[in-house]
Protein backbone atom coordinates (compact mmCIF):
# COMPACT_ATOMS: atom_id res chain seq x y z
CA UNK A 1 0.00 0.00 0.00
CA UNK A 2 1.24 3.54 -0.80
CA UNK A 3 1.28 6.32 0.95
CA UNK A 4 1.60 10.20 0.50
CA UNK A 5 3.75 11.94 2.84
CA UNK A 6 5.05 15.51 2.65
CA UNK A 7 8.76 16.07 3.05
CA UNK A 8 9.82 19.90 3.74
CA UNK A 9 12.72 21.55 2.72
CA UNK A 10 13.88 25.08 4.42
CA UNK A 11 16.33 26.87 3.60
CA UNK A 12 17.32 30.98 4.71
CA UNK A 13 15.22 33.25 4.80
CA UNK A 14 15.37 35.37 1.40
CA UNK A 15 13.02 37.37 -0.21
CA UNK A 16 10.12 35.58 -2.12
CA UNK A 17 8.59 36.43 -5.49
CA UNK A 18 6.59 34.11 -7.06
CA UNK A 19 5.65 34.51 -10.39
CA UNK A 20 2.66 35.63 -11.38
CA UNK A 21 -0.01 32.75 -12.74
CA UNK A 22 -0.94 34.94 -15.64
CA UNK A 23 0.58 35.88 -18.67
CA UNK A 24 0.59 39.45 -17.42
CA UNK A 25 -1.00 41.99 -18.49
CA UNK A 26 -3.47 42.78 -15.31
CA UNK A 27 -3.73 42.14 -11.83
CA UNK A 28 -4.46 38.94 -10.18
CA UNK A 29 -6.61 40.46 -7.85
CA UNK A 30 -8.50 43.95 -7.67
CA UNK A 31 -8.35 46.59 -5.11
CA UNK A 32 -11.58 45.24 -3.47
CA UNK A 33 -10.53 41.78 -3.17
CA UNK A 34 -8.45 42.58 -0.20
CA UNK A 35 -11.17 39.82 1.84
CA UNK A 36 -10.36 36.77 -0.42
CA UNK A 37 -7.46 35.34 2.27
CA UNK A 38 -9.84 36.14 5.11
CA UNK A 39 -10.11 38.87 7.34
CA UNK A 40 -7.18 37.73 10.03
CA UNK A 41 -4.70 37.51 6.99
CA UNK A 42 -1.40 38.78 8.07
CA UNK A 43 -1.28 40.78 4.64
CA UNK A 44 -4.38 42.20 5.39
CA UNK A 45 -3.82 43.59 9.22
CA UNK A 46 -1.05 44.94 8.44
CA UNK A 47 -2.12 46.86 5.77
CA UNK A 48 -5.22 48.44 8.23
CA UNK A 49 -3.27 48.12 11.80
CA UNK A 50 0.57 48.84 10.99
CA UNK A 51 0.62 50.20 6.90
CA UNK A 52 4.36 50.94 7.10
CA UNK A 53 5.06 47.62 8.14
CA UNK A 54 3.65 46.35 4.84
CA UNK A 55 5.72 48.66 2.72
CA UNK A 56 8.64 47.84 4.46
CA UNK A 57 7.87 43.99 3.44
CA UNK A 58 7.04 44.71 -0.20
CA UNK A 59 9.88 47.16 -0.51
CA UNK A 60 12.08 44.25 0.51
CA UNK A 61 10.35 41.63 -1.83
CA UNK A 62 10.80 43.16 -4.41
CA UNK A 63 14.37 44.22 -3.64
CA UNK A 64 14.61 47.26 -3.46
CA UNK A 65 16.14 50.27 -1.58
CA UNK A 66 14.70 52.18 1.46
CA UNK A 67 13.62 55.21 -0.83
CA UNK A 68 11.92 52.83 -3.68
CA UNK A 69 14.53 52.03 -6.15
CA UNK A 70 15.63 48.93 -7.68
CA UNK A 71 18.71 47.11 -6.83
CA UNK A 72 20.53 44.30 -6.97
CA UNK A 73 23.08 44.20 -4.33
CA UNK A 74 21.71 42.25 -1.63
CA UNK A 75 22.97 44.44 1.26
CA UNK A 76 21.31 46.92 0.33
CA UNK A 77 17.37 45.48 -0.02
CA UNK A 78 17.92 44.10 3.32
CA UNK A 79 18.47 47.03 5.37
CA UNK A 80 14.96 48.21 3.86
CA UNK A 81 12.63 46.80 5.86
CA UNK A 82 15.07 48.60 9.45
CA UNK A 83 15.19 51.49 7.77
CA UNK A 84 11.67 52.30 6.72
CA UNK A 85 10.70 51.04 10.18
CA UNK A 86 13.01 53.30 11.32
CA UNK A 87 12.05 56.18 9.69
CA UNK A 88 8.06 55.69 10.88
CA UNK A 89 9.41 54.87 14.62
CA UNK A 90 11.28 58.13 14.15
CA UNK A 91 8.11 60.38 13.03
CA UNK A 92 5.81 58.60 15.73
CA UNK A 93 8.31 60.08 18.73
CA UNK A 94 8.13 63.27 17.14
CA UNK A 95 4.64 63.23 17.38
CA UNK A 96 4.38 62.12 20.65
CA UNK A 97 7.08 63.81 22.29
CA UNK A 98 7.99 67.08 20.20
CA UNK A 99 4.69 67.93 17.96
CA UNK A 100 1.55 69.13 19.97
CA UNK A 101 -1.53 71.34 18.69
CA UNK A 102 -2.41 74.48 19.36
CA UNK A 103 -5.66 74.12 20.44
CA UNK A 104 -7.10 71.33 22.24
CA UNK A 105 -10.76 70.02 23.22
CA UNK A 106 -12.54 70.27 26.32
CA UNK A 107 -15.79 69.04 28.11
CA UNK A 108 -17.33 72.57 29.26
CA UNK A 109 -19.76 71.96 32.49
CA UNK A 110 -22.82 71.79 30.25
CA UNK A 111 -21.28 68.31 28.81
CA UNK A 112 -20.39 70.16 25.56
CA UNK A 113 -17.19 69.84 23.49
CA UNK A 114 -15.32 73.49 22.54
CA UNK A 115 -12.18 74.20 21.43
CA UNK A 116 -9.11 76.23 23.40
CA UNK A 117 -5.99 77.38 22.79
CA UNK A 118 -3.43 75.20 24.27
CA UNK A 119 -1.27 77.38 26.27
CA UNK A 120 1.30 73.90 27.06
CA UNK A 121 2.30 73.62 23.34
CA UNK A 122 4.89 75.87 22.10
CA UNK A 123 4.22 77.67 18.40
CA UNK A 124 7.84 75.93 17.23
CA UNK A 125 6.66 72.49 18.80
CA UNK A 126 3.77 72.47 16.45
CA UNK A 127 5.32 73.78 13.46
CA UNK A 128 8.05 70.77 14.03
CA UNK A 129 5.43 68.29 14.58
CA UNK A 130 3.13 69.30 11.45
CA UNK A 131 6.44 68.96 8.81
CA UNK A 132 7.46 65.76 10.25
CA UNK A 133 3.81 64.52 9.74
CA UNK A 134 3.94 66.08 6.16
CA UNK A 135 7.44 64.92 5.27
CA UNK A 136 6.70 61.40 6.18
CA UNK A 137 3.64 61.48 4.20
CA UNK A 138 5.46 62.56 1.32
CA UNK A 139 8.09 59.60 1.94
CA UNK A 140 5.75 57.09 1.75
CA UNK A 141 3.80 58.43 -1.02
CA UNK A 142 6.83 58.63 -3.43
CA UNK A 143 8.25 55.01 -2.23
CA UNK A 144 4.60 53.45 -2.56
CA UNK A 145 4.45 54.70 -5.87
CA UNK A 146 7.77 53.59 -6.78
CA UNK A 147 6.66 50.05 -5.44
CA UNK A 148 3.51 49.77 -7.72
CA UNK A 149 5.21 51.41 -10.73
CA UNK A 150 7.96 48.30 -10.29
CA UNK A 151 5.47 45.84 -9.53
CA UNK A 152 3.34 46.75 -13.07
CA UNK A 153 6.21 46.53 -15.15
CA UNK A 154 8.26 43.34 -13.51
CA UNK A 155 4.73 41.72 -14.17
CA UNK A 156 3.82 43.43 -17.71
CA UNK A 157 0.40 44.83 -16.36
CA UNK A 158 -0.88 47.92 -17.96
CA UNK A 159 -2.88 51.07 -16.86
CA UNK A 160 -6.19 50.45 -16.98
CA UNK A 161 -7.56 53.99 -15.77
CA UNK A 162 -6.22 57.34 -15.33
CA UNK A 163 -3.78 56.74 -17.31
CA UNK A 164 -0.42 58.36 -16.66
CA UNK A 165 -1.92 58.44 -12.82
CA UNK A 166 -3.53 55.27 -11.97
CA UNK A 167 -0.24 54.65 -9.64
CA UNK A 168 -1.12 58.22 -7.74
CA UNK A 169 -4.40 57.62 -7.70
CA UNK A 170 -4.32 54.37 -6.23
CA UNK A 171 -1.97 54.91 -3.55
CA UNK A 172 -3.49 58.48 -2.41
CA UNK A 173 -6.77 57.23 -2.16
CA UNK A 174 -6.74 53.74 -1.66
CA UNK A 175 -3.65 53.57 0.09
CA UNK A 176 -4.16 50.29 2.19
CA UNK A 177 -6.35 48.58 -0.52
CA UNK A 178 -3.39 49.03 -2.94
CA UNK A 179 -0.95 47.54 -0.40
CA UNK A 180 -2.52 44.41 -0.27
CA UNK A 181 -2.99 44.05 -3.99
CA UNK A 182 0.42 44.65 -4.16
CA UNK A 183 1.52 41.88 -1.50
CA UNK A 184 -1.28 39.81 -3.38
CA UNK A 185 0.33 40.18 -7.11
CA UNK A 186 4.38 39.54 -5.84
CA UNK A 187 3.61 36.24 -4.20
CA UNK A 188 0.82 33.23 -4.22
CA UNK A 189 -0.64 32.98 -0.98
CA UNK A 190 -2.35 29.88 -1.61
CA UNK A 191 1.00 28.41 -1.79
CA UNK A 192 3.03 30.60 0.83
CA UNK A 193 1.24 31.67 4.20
CA UNK A 194 1.76 35.21 4.70
CA UNK A 195 3.42 36.29 8.20
CA UNK A 196 3.33 39.40 10.03
CA UNK A 197 7.02 39.55 11.75
CA UNK A 198 9.22 39.56 8.89
CA UNK A 199 10.93 41.35 6.94
CA UNK A 200 9.20 40.01 3.66
CA UNK A 201 5.73 39.40 4.80
CA UNK A 202 6.76 35.46 4.39
CA UNK A 203 8.12 32.57 6.32
CA UNK A 204 11.45 31.03 6.16
CA UNK A 205 11.71 29.84 2.00
CA UNK A 206 10.11 26.72 1.79
CA UNK A 207 9.62 23.78 0.15
CA UNK A 208 6.46 21.10 -0.35
CA UNK A 209 7.21 17.96 -2.11
CA UNK A 210 4.43 15.33 -1.85
CA UNK A 211 6.13 12.07 -2.73
CA UNK A 212 4.52 8.77 -3.17
CA UNK A 213 6.37 5.49 -1.19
Amino acid sequence: MSKETEAYIVTEATPIIAESPSKGGRWKSGLCSCFQHGICHPALCCAFFIPTVLYAQLLTRMKMTWLGEPTSASEEYKKTFIIVLGIAIANVFVQQFIGCSLNQLVVTDDGEFTEVQNDECDPWNSILGDICNVLFGVYVLVIMIRLRMAIRKKYNIREENCMGCEDFCCVFFCGCLSAVQMADQTVDYEQVPGVCCSVTGLPPSSEVQTIDV
